[in-house]
């Protein structure tokens, strides 16, 4: 019985309500005037699309309605059927202003509440109306609301790059609930995302469970949040994706006109391909042409987009002698019956080694030596084959990371030290601040950066790797080695000694040599009595095999590296004490009689 006395007396307030109301309104003078639409001046033909949401559909503007009366007028936008009279009191939206600007979701929003359904076109009319009383003339336009669902695209590589402006909207099925689209995929990857859903566009994405294939024609294909790429052979293809299924399904309406270097194997052939490679075979093929070494990976290449990339890591080439890169032992692979064999005409010389030469069209160089031969084939430019040959070892190192300064390659500037005579080693004595990480690059961009494995932290060795390396804890100075070839980084405490005549003698690793590091005051510092002479100062390492490899100095006060020089200028010295400081941080050097 309470439930009813409540429901009895909200009945009676509501007919209260309604009959105030009633009392209130006002009568509208003959000579009142209506508001006037002046823009939009016409209609026109609509679809509205979820992907567009946050665009403006349409400005609104209108001349005041005057009731001749002292009341506040308020707007709205009203909207019909086309052969409608606007009996029904349907609004897109209430309580606007001129000019007023609508978003597409917002008219979207308005259509469907006020009864039109989504996915068909409607003949509709709009108008102003102010109060309950006066509108203007309305203007006609046909109109296509969507269902309001979420939009995901298909992104990559495969439909020209990983932007958001390469994404491609799919359709949404509201019957099915599923999105599809048919399109042209290059030679490439993808993968799904929900690009508007976030200010991060990858916040929600989807791709495969268990690293990246190819799908060509595939049903219920599973995919996981953060997925691997899907990859492609390029050509037309009708695409379904099952959001909440997580499962996606693929047919190829019809196949790339690029060829597919999928599996094709190639080999470097020649007498130039040197005995000292441990894979190296005497050339069985027609050409019978000194040794034949396959390409990494089994032979068969990586592939990014519609570019296919062998490499050949380390390989001993022999000066004077001449080499080609080519299929398989010289003949046509079965996979797509395209043989070729490359020689210097191919060569990207701007990017290779300058001992590459050419040898009666092919490849040699200029002294015996370890290289990296790259070979890649555009697919998509007409196959278009590139070679690069180049030494293994970077000219240059750097470190990057908030262990040792910040992530942003223009605020920091840590170039390591090379190891004299040594290309596959660099050294640094740098500043640790005991929390984050770092890594190496041998340009200052995120192009062939390094790290170490998963775990590595602190002092010791490290296996080269991805992942960022952790420093000691203990903030302060720590040397830093870099040997390309133990393909290591070890972190190690510094150790610095004197060297030559102003301590008597050449012999390395004296501890009454050594300088103490000083973290307290960011220096690396030995006061101590020397003899007349030329100063001479390195850091010491296991890996380092002579002093002098890793020799610098202080001059005109600042820290000097010998890096791949030779003897640097004296820093000749009378017998006295001396109190020598090193910053490694600002690169200053002090050199003072205490």
């Amino acid at each position: 019985m309470k439930f009813l006395k409540i429901f009895s007396t909200l009945l009676l307030l509501s007919m209260m309500w309604t009959s105030c109301e009633d009392e209130i309104d006002p009568k509208v003078p003959a000579d009142a005037v209506s508001p006037q639409l002046t823009a939009p001046t016409q209609g026109g033909t609509f679809v509205l699309e979820k992907v567009n949401e946050s665009l403006d559909f349409q400005t609104f503007a209108w001349t005041a309605a005057d009731f001749k009366l002292d009341v506040a007028v308020d707007y709205a936008l009203e909207v019909d059927f086309a052969d409608g009279d606007f009996s029904d009191n349907k609004f897109i939206t209430k309580g606007i202003s001129s000019p007023y600007t609508i978003k597409v979701s917002d008219f979207n929003k308005g259509l469907l509440g006020a009864g039109f359904e989504d996915g068909k076109s409607h003949n509709i009319k709009v108008r102003i109306k102010a109060g309950n009383y006066l509108a203007s003339e309305a203007i006609e336009m046909t109109v296509t609301p969507y269902f309001d669902a979420e939009p995901w695209s298909i992104i990559g590589s495969a439909v020209g790059g990983w932007d958001t402006a390469n994404d491609k909207f799919m359709v949404y099925d509201k019957n099915t609930a599923t999105y599809s689209l048919t399109l042209d995929l290059g030679v490439g990857e993808y993968k799904f995302r929900a690009s508007k859903k976030d200010s991060d566009p990858w916040k929600y994405n989807m791709g495969l469970i268990g690293g990246s294939v190819s799908y060509e024609n595939a049903t219920d294909v599973a995919l996981k949040d953060g997925g691997d790429n899907i990859k492609t052979l390029g050509g037309n293809y009708t695409i379904t994706l099952d959001v909440a299924k997580a499962k996606f399904s693929i047919v190829q309406n019809s196949a790339s006109e690029m060829t597919n270097w999928t599996g094709v194997v190639l080999d470097a052939v020649g007498e130039g391909i040197s005995i000292d490679n441990a894979s190296a075979t005497a050339d069985p093929s027609g050409w019978a042409w000194g040794n034949v070494l396959v390409a990494d990976n089994s032979g068969a290449p990586t592939m990014n987009g519609a570019v296919y990339t062998w490499i050949w890591k380390g390989v001993v080439l022999e000066a004077g002698k001449g080499f080609k890169v080519r299929t398989l032992n010289g003949v046509a692979p079965a996979a797509n019956g395209a043989n070729f064999d490359a020689g210097f005409s191919a060569l990207d010389v701007a990017n290779s080694s300058s001992k590459v030469v050419d040898l009666d069209g092919g490849f040699s160089v200029s002294e015996k030596g370890a290289f990296d031969i790259t070979v890649t084939i555009d697919a998509s430019n007409g196959d278009l084959k590139t070679v690069t040959i180049k030494d293994p070892y970077p000219a240059a190192l750097y470190m990057i990371g908030d262990a040792v300064g910040n992530w942003t390659w223009s605020e920091t500037d840590l170039p390591m030290v090379p190891v004299n005579g040594q290309p596959h080693q660099f050294w640094k004595i740098v500043w640790m601040k005991g929390t984050g990480g770092f890594k190496f690059c041998p340009v200052k961009d995120w192009k062939g950066d390094f790290g170490a494995v998963t775990g590595s932290a602190g002092e010791g060795e490290f296996d080269f790797g991805t992942e960022n390396i952790a420093p000691p804890t203990t903030a302060g100075y720590y040397m830093v080695v870099v040997d390309y070839s133990k393909k290591k980084v070890a972190v190690s405490p510094v150790a610095i000694y004197l060297m030559g005549e102003c301590v008597g003698g050449w012999t390395g690793g004296v501890a009454a040599n050594i300088f103490t590091v000083d973290n307290v005051n960011s220096v690396v510092t030995i006061t101590k009595d020397l003899l007349p002479g030329n100063l001479r100062m390195y850091a010491s390492h296991a890996w380092i095999s002579d002093w002098w490899r890793a020799e610098f100095n202080v001059i005109n006060s600042l820290v000097e590296f010998r890096g791949n020089g030779g003897d640097q200028a004296a820093v000749t010295l009378a017998a006295d004490t001396y109190k020598i400081d090193l910053n490694f941080t600002t690169g200053v050097g002090a050199i003072t009689t205490p």
